[in-house]
């Protein structure tokens, strides 16, 4: 059964990093009850221990996926396809929810960013040769790269580079992990188009 979100969802964000405060009350609206039973909002916001530094990363990379993931639905038309988004953004949501609720448990798993890195580049080419490569000078370039499913990894190795602006650094981040857990062939334009939005502000 699907989240009772209204058809025009009203976005914003959940969690302030520099305070590691998270308000459970606006980020359970929405959710069924059934899905809420094991946890107590009463509090209205929950504060985060200090000690938690990876959880509040992962939760702030949440939130702005979240967020972003909303403002795309609220453009979207065809019911199939909201339906289906708002199943994700639920998800998202929930995991939100128990990763603050249980923050010991996340804590502990380790993030490999060397391994990250490596499924960014094309098989048989180092990184030396990537930033070498003629195709990669200027941002025309990188939109160039992003038309290409082959070379999407060059792409976003040099978007990387570009001067990103206050929360964009962590937005930029959250999208290229998208592509690094993997996309569909249904997911891959809708990306990439996303993507070239996104980054056509700073090229």
């Amino acid at each position: 059964m699907l989240p009772f979100f209204s058809p025009k969802p009203t976005c914003q964000k959940f969690f302030t990093y520099a305070t590691k405060t998270l308000d459970f009350s606006g980020l359970s609206a929405g959710l069924s009850s059934s899905e809420l039973a094991d946890f107590d909002f009463k509090l209205g916001q929950f504060k985060l221990s200090p000690e938690f530094v990876k959880v509040s990363e992962k939760l702030m990379l949440m939130d702005l996926q979240q967020y972003d993931l909303c403002q795309t639905i609220a453009n979207i038309r065809d019911k199939s396809e909201r339906d289906r988004m708002f199943t994700e953004l639920a998800k998202i949501k929930m995991e939100m929810i128990r990763m603050a609720a249980h923050p010991e448990a996340y804590e502990s798993r380790e993030l490999n960013p060397m391994q990250s890195e490596s499924q960014l580049k094309p098989t048989g080419e180092t990184t030396q040769t990537i930033i070498d490569s003629p195709a990669s000078n200027s941002g025309k370039d990188i939109m160039q790269l992003l038309d290409n499913p082959a070379t999407l990894g060059e792409a976003l190795i040099e978007a990387a580079k570009l001067p990103f602006r206050g929360d964009d650094k962590v937005r930029f981040e959250q999208k290229r992990q998208h592509y690094i857990d993997g996309l569909s062939d249904h997911e891959r334009p809708r990306w990439v188009g996303e993507m070239k939005n996104f980054l056509a502000q700073y090229l």
